[in-house]
């Protein structure tokens, strides 16, 4: 049989789960020395307690990771205790093709920790260099990049592919000399850290942004997670070669000054990711997007956006969108309207906001939705909470529209309704009969989801499901592979999924 030729064997335990995986491995000697490569390739440092209470435990321990470590490609270390010398030991002695290292020093764990670098990750790195495609390097304090002398350890890993930087704060005087000793072939660089300028030192001739005989750098992403100040980052962006980045990712989105190196930098971006935007939203999306080719945007997350928000990303790119994740500040039917009537490659929408003031805007005749890809629809929609002042019937009439509309996103894979909040003047004990979404609310349209494998109900208000609406989803929905929703846990409902769909993966929110 096919798995008792060892390449094909290694070959097939790529596609396996990991509980799979596990299964493949206790069937005999053979199938667990084909998986074991794949079972051990992830390695975090977290000793059990047992181990510390039972010698013979700790040594059973110690010999399960001997025994499977040249095996390892993926070194992480729990963030609880420092990794002692006799398991680095080992892991110097077996570990010599490591694909990605996670290396934390971090005064709470050593009282040295320049001393503790040199004798346990610098030599770990060094002997897996060849083979290292990522390094993160978790540091308590920049002061220590020196001491540590990165600059000249990154020089050394040639295929080094992503670097990842932890430190409470950096500058872009400390960065820049990192940066000119990594190799070529770096194309992601991730900060947790707050980048500034140093406003005590003047930048050095030969790490000057504007200096023309200055190496750039040709790396395709760039998330910078902590507070991150303009100048700081026209100065890192400076250095970017003309169109090579193609994903920036802000934690805090900032009124960047129009510099000509952002054109440069940012012109043909495909990804772009801000958080944190507040009051100032509409100015840093403008600046970002006067700089950005138009219709060159696939993927875009935003925090809180705004309707006019909307209205300008919608005229710039939305021949190009993909992905929208996005959180609105206010009432945001028209600008869904608009989205869903406007993009039409976007295959995956995510939205948080109140829910719907008015979704007749999205029924509207004359605004058809042209997003007929659609993959992923996630957020608050459908029915409204009903309120002294509404219209039962004729807000019962729009809803059933709009789902019809929803029914016809025949290429939909993943749906997922939630309210992250309630209206003030909403009734907090509604009846959650009126809230239900059954057949006799909806569901019976949305038979054109065929592809649906997810289909979720979160936060808030109860969704009832019975064995008629199970029966329902089985026949139209047969890829569907995970059902969560509230009162579900019906015990005909759930003996029933037993007998005939024990497959289908279902979940109750209390």
């Amino acid at each position: 049989m096919a798995t008792e030729i060892p390449e094909l064997s290694q070959h097939i335990v790529q596609y396996l789960d990991f509980d799979t995986l596990k299964a493949f491995a206790l069937v005999c000697k053979t199938w667990y020395l084909a998986a074991r490569p794949s079972l051990w390739k992830h390695f975090t440092y977290k000793v059990p307690l047992a181990c510390w209470s039972s010698p013979e435990e700790h040594a059973d321990w110690l010999s399960t990771i001997r025994r499977n470590a040249g095996s390892f490609r993926h070194l992480y270390r729990n963030r609880s205790k420092p990794i002692p010398g006799y398991v680095l030991d080992l892991l110097l002695d077996q570990c010599h093709s490591l694909v990605t290292i996670e290396a934390v020093v971090l005064v709470t764990d050593v009282r040295n920790p320049c001393r503790y670098w040199e004798e346990t990750f610098k030599p770990l790195i060094e002997q897996n260099k060849a083979s290292l495609r990522r390094l993160q390097l978790r540091l308590i304090d920049i002061s220590y990049m020196e001491p540590l002398q990165l600059p000249s350890l990154v020089a050394g890993l040639q295929y080094l592919r992503t670097l990842e930087l932890d430190a409470p704060e950096m500058t872009v005087e400390d960065l820049l000399p990192i940066l000119d000793a990594c190799p070529n072939s770096l194309e992601c660089l991730d900060m947790y850290s707050s980048l500034r300028r140093r406003r005590d030192l003047v930048i050095q001739p030969h790490h000057s942004p504007t200096t023309a005989t200055a190496t750039s750098y040709r790396f395709k992403h760039l998330r910078i997670y902590g507070i991150c100040d303009d100048e700081a980052l026209v100065d890192l962006l400076s250095r970017l070669a003309v169109h090579a980045l193609e994903g920036l990712l802000l934690g805090t989105a900032i009124p960047l000054l129009e510099a000509p190196s952002l054109q440069k930098a940012l012109w043909r971006l495909s990804h772009l990711h801000l958080d944190f935007m507040y009051d100032s939203s509409e100015s840093v999306l403008s600046t970002f997007l006067n700089v950005i080719h138009p219709h060159q945007l696939r993927h875009v997350h935003l925090g809180n956006m705004t309707i006019l928000c909307t209205e300008m990303l919608m005229e710039q790119q939305h021949q190009s969108l993909e992905s929208l994740t996005v959180d609105f500040e206010f009432d945001h039917s028209r600008a869904l309207g608009n989205i869903l009537a406007t993009c039409s490659k976007l295959k995956r929408l995510v939205f948080s906001a109140l829910p719907f003031a008015d979704i007749q805007v999205f029924i509207d005749p004359l605004r058809p939705w042209v997003c007929t890809e659609l993959e992923v629809f996630e957020g608050s929609f459908g029915q409204c909470p009903p309120n002294a002042n509404a219209d039962t019937e004729r807000q019962r009439q729009i809803e059933i529209l709009f789902m019809q509309r929803l029914g016809q996103l025949t290429k939909l894979r993943s749906l997922i309704q939630k309210y992250d909040e309630l209206p003030i003047d909403v009734d907090r004990d509604v009846d959650p009969e009126v809230m239900g979404w059954s057949l006799s609310s909806g569901l019976e349209h949305l038979h054109g989801l065929n592809n649906l494998e997810t289909f979720k109900f979160d936060r808030n208000f109860p969704k009832r499901i019975g064995i008629l609406e199970m029966i329902f989803i089985k026949e139209h929905w047969r890829s569907l592979k995970e059902v969560r929703c509230k009162k579900v846990d019906n015990k005909d409902v759930l003996d029933w999924l037993a007998i005939e769909w024990p497959e289908l993966k279902v979940t109750s929110r209390a």
